[in-house]
């Protein structure tokens, strides 16, 4: 393959700058070539005259030149000075997360982010290439439309480059930190996307996804990106569902407020849920009439989950009403309307719907039996009925002034 002669080209370099953040082994600049800015990575002097790193720099470039995806960098050429590639105008997503902390508060902004970089590593995938260094820091978001542009192949595996150089120990799946020689896979790669979507604000909603990417042996996590997208998109969906529930809840309690009503009580009223299941004492015998088809063991399992149930209803109902003590309950003695009042509404019941969402997760790593549907419904229950509470309260407040 031809390669360009970048030593010998100086002069068409303008405004050749380095850039704030260095790898581990090569520095990296900022530079414009025929008036277009380009992005050149090449090793640092310490690093130049071992083979190991100057052959690890050209299977980077050899495998990123074949590649072509508008979430990946686009390799342009080598030379002894290091690889010229595409400039990506953007942050990583590491810094985004810290100057932009309330972007992936925003589901359209995650959803986006979370396809295109399931898509960029499961193209990898179809072209044999596995990245093996997924972080946040090798992950960028365009400046223009915050596109996700995928960077850094210098750890990469491929059918023609076996050895790979290193790892990022946050990300590394269990089997790249072994000391022990382990096969590498595609499992390799999904690990490390259940460590990103950690990193994500409000990420509890994935956290079923999470453990299945994060679990310790490759056989038990998703066998692609594609069964990972899809198990994602049907998560996502029932949220979206159960938003536009929520949100049509909230309007009907809304106007339901301008309609006369009776008083509501002065402490929130926690109703007890009722079950239906085969009420069994703990002495009590069946009958043994061989005519009455019953199973011992399933209804034994039915008091069980009766009872697992009802435990875990109680204890989320005892979070929930720790946090709702912790952001709105002061409110019951506000007035509404009022432009002060509504702003610190919307900022402490946005909270204490992130608290319950987080209560909703941590609740359903504790009864993995119980369907995840079925705690995060019985959460939002539990907030629309304090949150209307309260709203009721101020909307009285101000009729009665």
């Amino acid at each position: 393959m031809e390669s360009s002669q970048f030593s010998n080209s100086q002069s068409l370099y303008e405004g050749m700058e380095q850039v704030d953040t260095q790898g581990a082994t090569c520095d990296t600049f900022r530079m414009k070539l025929y008036g277009k800015l380009h992005f050149l990575k090449r090793l640092k002097p310490e690093y130049a005259g071992d083979v190991r790193y100057r052959e690890a720099l050209r299977k980077e470039f050899e495998t990123g030149y074949r590649l072509e995806h508008p979430n990946l960098v686009r390799y342009i050429s080598l030379d002894n000075d290091g690889i010229l590639m595409e400039y990506v105008d953007g942050e990583t997503l590491s810094q985004r997360l810290v100057t932009h902390p309330d972007y992936f508060k925003n589901r359209k902004n995650t959803d986006k982010f979370i396809h295109q970089l399931l898509d960029v590593v499961s193209y990898l995938h179809s072209h044999q290439v596995l990245h093996l260094d997924l972080k946040s820091d090798n992950i960028m978001l365009t400046r223009i439309g915050s596109d996700v542009k995928l960077i850094d192949l210098g750890c990469c595996y491929t059918d023609t480059f076996p050895d790979t150089t290193g790892h990022t120990n946050t990300f590394a799946a269990p089997e790249q930190l072994s000391i022990i020689h382990c096969p590498l896979s595609i499992q390799t790669d999904i690990f490390a996307i259940g460590r990103l979507l950690e990193c994500l604000p409000n990420h509890a909603i994935y956290n079923k996804v999470i453990a299945r990417c994060t679990a310790e042996r490759p056989a038990d996590r998703y066998q692609s990106i594609e069964d990972l997208a899809n198990d994602l998109r049907h998560k996502l969906s029932f949220w979206y569902v159960l938003a536009a529930l929520v949100m049509a809840i909230t309007l009907v309690a809304a106007l339901w407020t301008l309609y006369p009503h009776q008083q509501p009580p002065s402490h929130p009223v926690i109703q007890e849920v009722q079950t239906d299941s085969v009420a069994i004492k703990p002495n009590d015998t069946l009958p043994q009439n061989p005519s009455v088809a019953v199973s011992i063991g399933v209804l034994e399992q039915k008091v069980q989950k009766r009872d697992d149930k009802q435990s875990m209803e109680k204890e989320l109902d005892r979070m929930m009403d720790a946090a709702y003590r912790a952001t709105i309950a002061t409110f019951c003695d506000s007035v509404f309307p009022s432009l002060t009042v509504g702003r610190q509404w919307e900022r402490q019941s946005s909270e204490f719907h992130a608290q319950s969402l987080q209560i909703a997760a941590d609740v359903s790593k504790k009864y993995p039996d119980i369907p995840e549907n079925v705690i995060i419904q019985h959460a939002e229950s539990r907030f629309q009925s304090l949150a209307g509470y309260v709203f009721n309260r101020m909307r009285e407040n101000g009729q009665n002034r």
